[in-house]
C-alpha cells in the first residue's frame, strides 16, 4: 500500500500555504495526498446568521475553491490525490478517518503564533489518541504545522512555481 499524507483544511487562509507544503511533501515522499475538509453540517445551525458566524471556518474561501487549488497543485506536481469531507466537528471522526485510511503524516496550517501553539497542543493530543487506538499499528504519526508565509517566503514560492510551471508562466511584477 502506498504512503498517505493528509492535509487538514477548515477554510481559513492558512489552508492555502499548508496545501502547498502538503503537495510538496507528498511528492517528495511519493505518497498519495488525502485532503480532509472539515465542513460543518448545515443542519447543526438553527439560523442563517448562526451558520455565517461559525467561527472562521470556510469564510475566507469555499470548499470548491480549495479543491480546485489542491487539484491544480497536485496536477502540476503529478501527485495522486483524494478528497474527503468530515462533517462531524469532534476529534473522534477525524481520528477514525486517520486510522481507517492509515495516514502516517498530517499537515495543517496556522494563522499566527497563537494559533500555532493551540494547534500544536491539539495535535499532540490527537497523535496520542491515534496511537492509542486499537486499530492503529503504523507507529508514530507525524504532524506538520505550516506557519504563515512572510513576504520573502511568498516571493520564493512564486519563483519556484514560475520555475516549475512551463505551461502558464508567471512573473513577479514587483520586488
Amino acid at each position: 500500500m502506498r504512503k498517505r499524507v493528509a492535509l487538514l483544511a477548515d477554510g481559513r487562509n492558512s489552508d492555502l500555504y499548508a496545501s502547498f507544503c502538503a503537495v510538496k511533501l507528498a511528492k517528495r515522499m511519493d505518497a498519495t495526498l488525502c485532503s480532509i475538509l472539515l465542513v460543518p453540517d448545515p443542519a447543526e445551525f438553527e439560523t442563517k446568521e448562526e451558520m455565517q458566524d461559525m467561527g472562521s471556518t470556510w469564510k475566507d474561501f469555499s470548499p470548491s475553491f480549495f479543491l480546485q487549488l489542491v487539484s491544480g497543485l497536485c496536477g502540476l506536481e503529478k501527485v495522486e490525490n483524494s478528497y474527503h469531507l468530515i462533517e462531524d466537528a469532534s476529534d473522534d471522526a477525524l481520528i477514525e478517518f486517520l486510522v481507517s485510511q492509515r495516514i502516517s503524516c498530517l499537515i495543517a496550517g496556522s494563522l499566527d503564533e497563537k494559533d500555532f501553539h493551540q494547534k500544536k497542543r491539539w495535535s499532540s493530543l490527537l497523535m496520542g489518541r491515534v496511537q492509542d487506538h486499537p486499530g492503529w499499528y503504523w507507529g508514530a504519526m507525524t504532524v506538520f504545522l505550516a506557519r504563515p508565509w512572510t513576504d520573502e517566503c511568498f516571493k520564493k514560492i512564486l519563483k519556484q512555481i514560475d520555475a516549475d510551471c512551463s505551461l502558464y508562466p508567471i512573473e513577479i511584477a514587483s520586488v
